[in-house]
């Protein structure tokens, strides 16, 4: 039987990956922007679900400095959008 925090953690991967095409294809840089704030939170919570089911702290460190630096360039990416429109 499959562990339900493995099963979580896999579909949650799987939205993300969703929300990553959705980052790639979209025209509009704005949208695009959302869609990449939404693909780092999903993969946040993929990576605390994954921490769970494995039971080790440790990917739960990786995840929230992977986050981090995910939501950073978000907020980068954003800032110069905003100049480059001005």
């Amino acid at each position: 039987m499959i562990d339900p925090w493995f099963f979580a953690a896999i579909c949650l991967g799987l939205l993300a990956a969703c929300a990553l095409v959705r980052v790639v294809r979209i025209p509009v840089l704005y949208d695009r922007l959302v869609a990449a704030a939404v693909t780092v939170t999903l993969l946040a919570v993929t990576g605390l679900v994954l921490s769970i089911a494995l039971g080790n702290i440790f990917v739960l460190d990786v995840t929230i400095i992977i986050v981090l630096f995910g939501y950073a360039v978000v907020v980068a990416s954003g800032i110069h959008a905003k100049e480059a429109i001005a």
